[in-house]
């Protein structure tokens, strides 16, 4: 893959310093050294300087760049040297020889903090420095983009393109050395690596990094949308504190009617216990006769 490719991830700085290019990175994230890829000299190569002035080889070009023993498990052969992750220990001075030239690089491996900003809020960049009588710039960028910057002498400050009339510190910065930066109206577009630090004599200083991200706005009332339904709580409907009176009643009147059939029962029930006589069992049976024949009746 292409070398190119990966710059989006990348978060490099080229900023001229005193005997070399300085590149930033985060932690964690890919990092390449963009001076390998304009070399095309065969046989050059990278090499890391240690503490005590060791050097230690990182990477040779062949036809492409290849990874020495170390780094076989975080670099590909690529038309650059590009290290997958970047750690701490991976921060130093490095040495491109491609072939009578020899370049210095300086790679700086920065702990980013972390932040989600919901759009349309204000984002805090926390940073303090030692003003008092000192000389230089506060600078702010963000993806290598100048942000915000302010002279430390004369307190003149400049805003990059996107964010003018957007950020600003306290105005007793000098006094305390609070020099956090206030990025107002959050956008999407926003989102990304900042660099914070401090320049004076082509060097830079207190190298923070923050990582923002922005998250979806918070509706307020007023910004719902009409047309969406909204639930909202109800107190107890009276009409249903019929239902245990309904309940009772129904349970009462059966009630009652149990007693009242148990009365009328008992009611025709004689003191001996027998049953009563209805008004046609009381009648008395008469001798049924039996049809005459031949004028004389016969008998049963």
């Amino acid at each position: 893959m292409a070398a190119h490719t990966l710059c989006i991830f990348l978060l490099i700085v080229h900023l001229p310093l005193v005997g070399g290019l300085a590149v930033d990175t985060i932690s964690g994230d890919p990092v390449q050294f963009p001076e390998t890829e304009q070399c095309r000299e065969r046989g050059a190569t990278l090499q890391h300087t240690l503490t005590g002035g060791s050097s230690q080889a990182v990477a040779r070009l062949e036809d492409v760049w290849k990874p020495a023993a170390g780094y076989k498990d975080r670099m590909s052969p690529n038309e650059s040297v590009v290290l997958n992750r970047s750690n701490i220990n991976d921060q130093g001075l490095y040495g491109l020889t491609c072939g009578s030239e020899e370049k210095r690089i300086h790679l700086n491996v920065i702990t980013s903090s972390e932040k989600s900003v919901p759009e349309g809020q204000a984002a805090g960049f926390t940073f303090h420095y030692f003003t008092a009588g000192e000389l230089g710039r506060y600078r702010v960028e963000r993806n290598t983009q100048l942000v915000f910057e302010l002279d430390l002498s004369s307190g003149s400050t400049s805003q990059g393109s996107g964010f003018e009339n957007r950020t600003s510190v306290a105005p007793h910065w000098r006094s305390d050395g609070d020099l956090t930066l206030t990025l107002q109206g959050v956008k999407p577009e926003d989102r990304g690596d900042y660099f914070l630090y401090v320049l004076k004599d082509r060097k830079r200083g207190h190298l923070q990094a923050v990582r923002m991200r922005v998250s979806p706005a918070v509706n307020t009332p007023e910004e719902r949308n009409p047309d969406q339904i909204t639930c909202t709580p109800q107190p107890p409907c009276k009409e249903t504190l019929w239902i245990p009176l309904s309940i009772t009643a129904a349970l009462v009147l059966v009630a009652l009617g149990v007693v009242c059939r148990q009365r009328i029962c008992r009611s025709h029930v004689s003191p001996g216990g027998g049953r009563s006589l209805t008004e046609e069992e009381s009648q008395p049976i008469t001798d049924p006769r039996v049809p005459e024949e031949n004028g004389h009746a016969s008998s049963a």
